[in-house]
């Protein structure tokens, strides 16, 4: 079953997006311990989304979907008109990432939780 997980925003000045949200939105940002250039945002329940640095992705919004297997969603996605944006990559304790888009050319993120 395919989740919401995540949304991603892209700054320029990352510090100043970050502190923005957390000023207006009351959220904390707390830098990745794993990314340079990408500040997560959150609350007391935890991790919502983040900012990182455009150099990254231009588009300004990314969301991001959990699947039970990248390959194969990457797969659907290619048979289905999309493409595959990136490498897949992990990150200790969380998981496996990649980036896709849509026929459109909408980046979008898919995210297979580490203890599949």
């Amino acid at each position: 079953m395919t989740t919401f997980v995540h949304f991603e925003i892209t700054a320029a000045d990352v510090e100043a997006i970050a502190g923005f949200y957390a000023e207006a939105l009351g959220l904390v940002a707390t830098p990745s311990p794993f990314l340079p250039g990408y500040t997560l945002l959150g609350n007391a329940a935890g991790p919502l989304g983040a900012v990182m640095d455009r150099k990254f992705q231009s588009q300004s919004t990314i969301v991001w979907f959990g699947v039970e297997d990248i390959e194969a969603s990457l797969a659907a996605i290619v048979a289905a008109g999309g493409r595959q944006a990136g490498d897949i990559n992990a990150i200790p304790g969380q998981g496996r990432l990649a980036y896709a888009s849509d026929p459109n050319g909408t980046i979008f993120g898919l995210k297979q939780a580490e203890n599949r």
